[in-house]
């Protein structure tokens, strides 16, 4: 009879253990599983990376391509408001983008006109408002290279380069052999490259 007792107590001692954690400690169950670190917790670094502005601004721009895809999927079965209200929004990010130097202009391009394709039903304002965003860029396009055109005629080391330039050219092709075994035109880019290096040498 001891020898009994002795083996019933303890298991009677595990039963009842299990039956207090199953019914009458889950705040203890709570303590055991808040402690215990999730396999996938992100390390203190990755905490620390993922709130750079980098970061928020990759995130930013996930979101923006994510719902330009949506959008351009979903337009037709949008209601007018509704599609009207998402591209109003995708056009604001756009230029946003666009005038942070995160679009090129060809991109934004696409994405406007695309967007005039989604939201505009009349093929012939469709065709107006296209040709409007393609006349736009253009012009944005000779303001730019007027620009430069004037920066560099005002440049001295762009005005040193063009006179070597011409030079180089007229002594390339009067050449009747080309050394190092170089095509005649390998050979011109070759020293044309040589001349822009020393006209930009600081």
């Amino acid at each position: 009879m001891k020898k009994l007792l002795t083996l019933l107590v303890p298991c009677l001692v595990f039963m009842a253990t299990v039956l207090w954690w199953r019914n009458d400690a889950p705040e203890a169950r709570k303590i055991v599983s808040g402690t215990a670190m999730p396999a996938d917790a992100p390390s203190p670094a990755m905490v620390s990376l993922q709130a750079t502005p980098e970061a928020q601004a990759h995130r930013d721009r996930q979101r923006f391509e994510a719902d330009a895809k949506d959008f351009f999927a979903r337009a037709a079965s949008l209601r007018a408001v509704e599609r009207s209200e998402r591209a109003d929004a995708l056009t604001r990010q756009i230029d946003r983008y666009e005038a942070q130097g995160g679009l090129s202009a060809g991109e934004a391009v696409l994405l406007r006109t695309a967007l005039v394709k989604a939201t505009v039903d009349d093929p012939a304002r469709q065709a107006e408002e296209v040709a409007a965003i393609a006349d736009r860029y253009r012009a944005h396009a000779d303001q730019r290279m007027a620009a430069f055109a004037a920066q560099q005629a005002s440049d001295p080391r762009f005005q040193s380069y063009k006179t070597r330039e011409a030079q180089v050219v007229a002594e390339v092709m009067a050449m009747t052999s080309v050394p190092a075994g170089l095509t005649r035109d390998q050979y011109l880019r070759q020293r044309l490259q040589e001349e822009r290096e020393r006209a930009y040498a600081p």
